[in-house]
């Protein structure tokens, strides 16, 4: 008697199908990497967008920008002790964005004291009441009393309203504002990233000019701590590389005094204007003497700055080589919102504009594909791919390596997920990778014609055109024909 397993026979059909299809024919494709301006997704000029609802009308936008920079005002969002209004705050400032560039993402950072924040629009949706303070009420109230200072001038910046941020009271109220913030946005996959912000000035840790406001060394520390508890997902950054600040967490680092407080001042001959490379402030100062770890930071979580000054702004045409160079040393993801980017010019000035442009975050390019021209309906399709990050930084956001399959009319039929890792892929050799990707049954047998798409994991948005001739309108890549067969 057999006692040999017996298999379904649709199931031995389509092995026999396969072991047929075995020595056939590969397809490859090793298409050319190509020079032209890409605006993809998560990396580029950052614009400012904290007051589009209020002042009506997206910023000029002259390089293909879509990441927003969002200041988040705590007043705005929290009404009582854990009373949220995150839907209110969307409609106000990401919803007009989103109108006009449905492909926008948003830098969020959350702001408890912005010096001139009436200046600045800031307060337009909190007018009636005290507008230069940026913190909600409750918190100066029975029973928390949490202490405010009213300043006229902080080194030349205010007025403006400074909680106590070294409390008891206030160091809870901070670490629950955080976790209530991680709650709503961890995994959002229209948050480029987000500034952990909340202490000091402008959300960067510091109350320059009045040093009695600071939040001290042990605030920091448990608000660092609460960010990299609640936020498992969204990629997160800091202002500085400063031990208190940073820890052992993995934060990125936004230089808002891009390029003088970069890099270490006798690195360009002569000096970058306003360079000050003697103390944390200075990002490669703090790599040296603070967290030398965090240097390798960039791999797990962005690097981005801006340039406040019209003189800095100026270096970006003038010493557009050394500006790349930074880029490229420090692994920057994004310039903005302030920066040269804000204007246009002559063809020369754009190009070298683009060219900053171009070194930013990651870029893919495909280097190889090879695929087994035929295949069975409702197996799988052997695929290796091969792509390089030919940009400085990883892409830090989940993306989606798919083919898509289009009949003879150019119709889409189908769509299979590739098992390729997009996100952290790291600038250097290319990534080969050989994976399965399933055939859907429902195609019809025939022949069809395979694209390589890198789609966001939020469907209906835009993908991540890769760096290479060959691309489609949609920024997918054409690789050749396949012929699916029915299974026997």
């Amino acid at each position: 008697m057999d006692l040999r397993p017996v298999l379904p026979t649709a199931l031995a059909c389509a092995l026999t199908a396969l072991l047929a299809l075995s020595s056939a024919h590969a397809g490859e494709i090793a298409p050319a990497q190509s020079n032209d301006d890409l605006s993809n997704p998560h990396r580029g000029f950052l614009l400012w967008g904290t007051t589009v609802g209020a002042d009506g009308g997206l910023p000029d936008n002259y390089y293909g920008a879509s990441i927003y920079q969002i200041y988040l005002p705590w007043r705005e969002v929290e009404t009582a002790d854990e009373q949220y209004d995150w839907d209110s705050f969307e409609q106000r400032h990401l919803a007009p964005i989103l109108a006009e560039d449905p492909n926008a993402t948003f830098v969020l950072r959350p702001v408890a004291d912005y010096p001139d924040s009436v200046g600045n629009n800031i307060h337009h949706y909190y007018d009636s009441e005290q507008p230069e303070r940026d913190y909600p009420k409750f918190l100066g109230q029975a029973p928390l009393n949490i202490p405010g200072r009213v300043y006229t001038s902080c080194g030349g910046d205010g007025p403006g309203v400074a909680p106590d941020y070294n409390t008891p009271a206030m160091r809870e109220q901070l670490q629950q504002f955080v976790r209530a913030f991680a709650r709503r946005y961890d995994g959002d996959p229209r948050i480029t990233a987000v500034h952990v912000g909340l202490l000091g000035f402008w959300g960067e840790w510091h109350t320059s000019g009045c040093a009695s406001y600071e939040p001290d060394a042990t605030t920091r520390a448990l608000v660092r701590d609460a960010y990299t508890s609640a936020f498992t997902q969204t990629p997160l950054h800091t202002r500085y590389a400063r031990a208190s600040d940073v820890g052992g967490a993995a934060f990125g680092f936004s230089e808002d005094f891009f390029p003088s407080f970069t890099a270490m001042c006798n690195a360009y001959s002569p000096k970058l204007k306003r360079c000050d490379d003697t103390g944390w402030w200075n990002l490669e100062w703090g790599y040296r003497n603070e967290v030398p770890a965090a240097r390798e930071n960039w791999r797990l979580n962005p690097i981005g700055g801006e340039s406040p000054y019209a003189d800095q702004k100026k270096l970006w045409t003038d010493r557009t080589a050394d500006i790349v160079k930074l880029v490229r040393d420090y692994h920057f993801t994004w310039l903005g919102p302030a920066g040269q980017h804000e204007t246009t010019g002559t063809a020369a000035f754009r190009a070298k504009l683009l060219s900053i442009k171009r070194a930013l975050g990651y870029e893919f390019t495909v280097r190889r594909v090879n695929w087994a021209d035929q295949t069975v309906a409702g197996a799988t399709l052997p695929v290796t791919l091969s792509i390089e990050n030919t940009g400085v930084a990883p892409l830090y956001q989940v993306y989606q390596a798919e083919l898509h399959w289009l009949d003879a009319s150019g119709t889409l039929r189908a769509k299979s997920a590739l098992d390729y890792p997009l996100t952290g892929l790291l600038p250097g050799a290319p990534h080969s990778q050989a994976v399965q990707a399933s055939v859907p049954a429902t195609l019809a047998p025939g022949r069809y014609t395979l694209k390589l798409a890198l789609a966001d994991s939020w469907p209906g948005r835009r993908g991540i055109a890769p760096q290479n001739m060959g691309r489609d309108s949609a920024g997918r890549l054409s690789l050749g024909a396949v012929d699916v067969v029915a299974a026997r």
